[in-house]
């Protein structure tokens, strides 16, 4: 693959192309440490900075790694969890949850929340916003609104780590039923970067959910964006 500089697409996108495809063929490995900026523009007779753009677009997008007086190295493999499975859902002995909380807050008014869960505009939630880790790295941003209604009159705020399916099981009592899921990307705003430490313009995954309990009532409504160059996550569906 050859750089061609009279074509309208940008340089930096063409190398960025050219280096992805290194990667996803094996010619770089997991692990291997690629060449060095100065070494890879020679290689493509381009400037520093195009190469500097391409490379820092392969960080964003999770396949290279940059280590602060190393170099940059090509990430391990994306690691897959079953969306269905993972530490959003439940919990259990293998699932450990460490969150930063940012925000809890009691009978807050949400109409677009409100609008969503099918209810009137003066309806009033409780309101959770946390910072989600794995192995001590921030992984995602939650934001979650529980119906006041069904939250006990004299209940203060729960553990920080606390599984939101176990909050809704066991201090409200609910006995849930289904959920409906949304999935979709964006890219972060200034708070999300500040706060998830990610560059402008890094893809992030988005997820969506409402949960309904065995009367048919919703009973919650997050919102998890998700940095992805780690893990990538699937749905699988039993069809038998």
């Amino acid at each position: 693959m050859k750089i061609d500089k009279t074509a309208t697409t940008p340089l930096y996108s063409q190398i960025e192309v050219i280096l992805e495809d290194k990667i996803l063929t094996g010619v770089w490995d997991e692990g291997v440490q690629i060449p060095t900026e100065i070494e890879l523009a020679n290689t493509y007779d381009v400037s520093n900075i195009t190469i500097k753009r391409a490379i820092m677009n392969l960080v964003d997008k999770g396949m290279l790694v940059r280590q602060r007086g190393r170099g940059t190295f090509v990430t391990n493999l994306h690691v897959e969890k079953n969306i269905h499975k993972s530490e959003f859902i439940r919990s259990d002995d293998e699932i450990s949850s460490s969150h930063d909380l940012l925000e809890w807050k009691f009978n807050q008014s949400y109409p677009a929340i409100s609008k969503k869960l099918g209810f009137s505009s003066e309806a009033e939630f409780v309101y959770v916003e946390r910072i989600g880790y794995e192995e001590e790295e921030k992984v995602s941003l939650e934001y979650t609104y529980i119906p006041q209604e069904i939250w006990p009159p004299h209940e203060e705020s729960p553990n920080k780590d606390v599984f939101i399916y176990d909050l809704l099981k066991k201090t409200c009592g609910i006995t849930l039923a289904r959920s409906k899921n949304y999935f979709s990307g964006t890219v972060p705003n200034e708070n999300e970067v500040k706060l998830l430490g990610v560059r402008p313009n890094t893809p992030l995954f988005v997820w969506e959910r409402i949960t309904y309990s065995t009367d048919g009532n919703p009973v919650e409504y997050s919102k998890f964006i998700m940095k992805q160059d780690k893990d990538k996550y699937y749905l699988e569906l039993d069809l038998t």
